[in-house]
């Protein structure tokens, strides 16, 4: 059966784009595809290069199937007049339908028209679908070319469309289909027919295009491994990125001059892997040498080495000198000199904001059980966190914000936990593993970051869009959750209300309950979006975002979450827990009296005057020991015990006592129960949230 061959070709895309943009365009085509009930088959992945995204489908009919149709009238009392005839609103439906009132059906209490669709050539349906496919395709940054409306990661130069080898004509932009495609930039730049798939890629291949993504991959590694005279880093990230930089990869080594090696090591393989993304080499001891791996995709080798190997010795010489500059200075006076930083206009400077984090950090350090001196290295670390934005090195390699604050507190003597909590506050992976003083210190100087910047882009009312995040406070929120839902019980509503407080220490005004709930709508989604490997109703239970911040505590809700997954199941339970949830929040609603606080202890169980309820008192006593309070969290099996161990005293309460007495006392007190009952089911999530199929 026919195949579909499409080849989306264009100027040079960022590396992070191709990989997402050949595999929607898939998505794109197949998912029109079913819509319009035409078969397939994938025999091969999408691939691409960064000039081109290439999708391959096999066993297309030529021709769509046939469609049946059935379109719903008039209901049969408007259709029909009393005496059985067709009403002039069942004639015009006929008529609109092009059919006869004779060829209606009665079903349902409606007339129905059922019409065959005569399918249409597939080629002629592909021609619509394909240009639709390619406009859909989303970049996180896009641009216009030329006298064009369309926005596109870069602009399209050719688009190559055939189906059984025919041309499936349409434009994009004025970008004519047509059946041909074109090599390598600089060497086989030139035009050429395709003559179906496989042939297609071994054009490319003879045109120095090598177009799966898999082969260029393997093609950099076993030849970094055969060419290198040192060991070479090769990480996935940096392999990947040059995966997709490349069309015919063609990896050289190349030198930088020895005196370079002086510089901390962080700012060799910075500027050498980020910048410029070559490989580092290390000697048998680990230790890096003034060598590297350049990965070209075009030239002669010599021509590159020479071009690389100078680029290299400049950024180095420039970094060299402002390194050498900054030794004349200390950590306190590139402090000093962040008071000429703006932070945000209306925040403050990076010096003031320097010590809000210290004074956050502090805090953090008490709430997370830090000893006298893990707070102090939590303090000092956050006051010089920032410290080397006013230096020469950042200055000149942004990218090693940070890290060279770290390594100006190591040359000063500063205690490891400080150095490294500054060298690796922007890179949360590091310190998730290991539970270790510097790891400890680290995380709380970037929450301490993280809830500062929170506090107050969201205090001035600065709240991300749906489309728009320009100070990356979703982000923000990610790495708090990140950071804590396995290791820390963190109330993130009263840290942001301290965060609060420090700008107005500062004279800072904030809004402090707009910056809590605009906090909270992020921290929701951020869950949702964390979480979404999981049953979105499950998330939604374990979440609890009806009950406050206090509920949506990272750790607990990772907790919940694993509780009502093995809860979710038992639909008997699940109806069952819903009850008192129900029926309280139906009582808050009313504006009904009982007791909110320690309500089992609070409440007068003479006043019950139900046996059902005097035992479900008792049950639930008997739950609080099984899970030794609140606050401690026995292993999810064990919690889903106790939960159930309920379902049988909650439903003998609710089958044989009326909640909302006449009698004001046992109302309360009844009421009071239920606010046990729940209070007791919420430490394993909101399960009124679950979705009980056919309910």
């Amino acid at each position: 059966m026919p195949e579909l061959l499409l080849e989306l070709g264009c100027e040079e895309l960022p590396a992070t784009f191709v990989r997402k943009a050949y595999t929607d365009l898939q998505n794109n085509v197949e998912e029109a595809l079913i819509v319009e009930g035409i078969s397939f088959k994938c025999k091969n992945e999408p691939i691409g290069t960064p000039r081109r995204l290439i999708i391959h489908l096999v066993d297309l009919p030529e021709t769509q199937p046939d469609q049946v149709k059935e379109s719903r009238g008039p209901a049969l009392g408007g259709a029909f007049d009393t005496e059985g005839n067709p009403t002039k609103a069942l004639q015009g439906f006929c008529r609109g339908q092009g059919i006869e009132v004779s060829n209606v059906e009665k079903r349902e209490g409606y007339v129905w028209v059922r019409k065959t669709i005569s399918g249409r050539p597939t080629i002629e349906i592909l021609a619509e679908i394909l240009p639709a496919a390619i406009k859909a395709l989303a970049f996180d940054k896009t641009m216009r070319w030329g006298a064009n409306r369309m926005r596109f990661a870069r602009p399209i130069r050719w688009i190559l469309a055939c189906f059984d080898l025919k041309l499936i004509s349409f434009d994009v932009e004025g970008i004519q289909s047509s059946l041909s495609s074109r090599g390598h930039r600089f060497y086989s730049p030139e035009e050429f027919e395709v003559k179906g798939y496989e042939s297609f890629l071994t054009e490319l291949m003879t045109r120095k295009v090598e177009p799966n993504p898999k082969e260029r991959e393997t093609t950099i590694r076993e030849v970094i491994t055969r060419i290198a005279t040192g060991i070479p880093d090769l990480p996935s990230a940096l392999v990947d990125e040059n995966v997709f930089l490349t069309e015919w990869p063609t990896p050289i080594e190349g030198s930088f001059k020895a005196e370079y090696l002086e510089l901390p090591e962080p700012v060799l393989v910075t500027a050498m892997a980020k910048h410029e993304k070559m490989f580092p080499m290390r000697d048998g001891k680990g230790k890096i040498l003034n060598k590297f791996i350049f990965v070209r995709n075009s030239g002669e080798d010599d021509t590159v080495r020479a071009g690389t190997e100078w680029v290299l010795n400049a950024r180095f010489n420039d970094a060299k000198f402002f390194f050498d500059e900054d030794s004349k200075f200390k950590l306190a006076d590139f402090l000093a000199k962040t008071e000429q930083i703006t932070f945000q206009e209306k925040l403050g400077t990076v010096r003031q904001r320097a010590d809000r984090i210290a004074n956050l950090a502090e805090w953090i350090a008490g709430q997370t059980g830090a000893s006298i001196e893990e707070t102090d290295f939590a303090k000092t670390a956050g006051l010089y966190c920032k410290a080397d934005l006013s230096s020469g090195l950042v200055g000149e390699l942004a990218s090693l914000q940070g890290i060279v604050g770290g390594e100006y507190a190591k040359r000063e003597g500063f205690p490891d936990e400080v150095c490294w909590a500054n060298a690796t506050q922007y890179d949360l992976s590091k310190n998730l593993e290991n539970d270790d003083s510097r790891s400890r210190t680290a995380l709380r100087v970037l929450l301490a970051d993280q809830v500062d910047k929170l506090a107050g882009y969201l205090g001035l009312g600065l709240i991300p869009s749906s489309s728009s995040d320009p100070f990356g406070l979703r982000r923000a929120a990610t790495l708090c959750i990140e950071a804590t839902w396995k290791r820390w019980d963190i109330d993130y509503a009263g840290l942001l209300a301290v965060a609060v407080t420090m700008y107005a220490r500062q004279d800072v005004e904030l809004d402090v309950e707009g910056a809590k709930q605009a906090a909270k709508s992020i921290f929701v989604g951020r869950f949702e979006s964390l979480l979404e490997d999981h049953r979105h109703d499950i998330v939604a239970a374990a979440v609890m975002e009806d009950y406050g911040w206090k509920a949506m505590n990272p750790k607990q809700v990772l907790y919940r979450l694993s509780v009502v997954e093995k809860l979710a199941g038992d639909v008997a339970f699940i109806q069952s827990a819903s009850r008192p949830l129900n029926i309280l929040k139906s009582a808050k609603e009313k504006g009904e009296s009982f007791h909110e606080d320690e309500p089992l202890k609070n409440m007068c169980i003479p006043d019950l005057n139900s046996i059902e309820a005097v035992a479900l008192a008792d049950a639930l006593q008997i739950f609080v020991k099984l899970v030794a309070g609140d606050n401690v969290n026995p292993a999810p099996n064990d919690r889903v015990s106790a939960v159930k161990f309920l379902e049988r005293p909650i439903n003998a309460f609710f089958d044989s006592t009326m909640i909302m007495s006449q009698d004001a006392k046992e109302k309360v007190s009844r009421l009071s129960l239920v606010k046990a009952a729940c209070d007791a089911l919420l430490t394993a999530g909101d399960l009124t949230k679950i979705v009980i199929e056919g309910v």
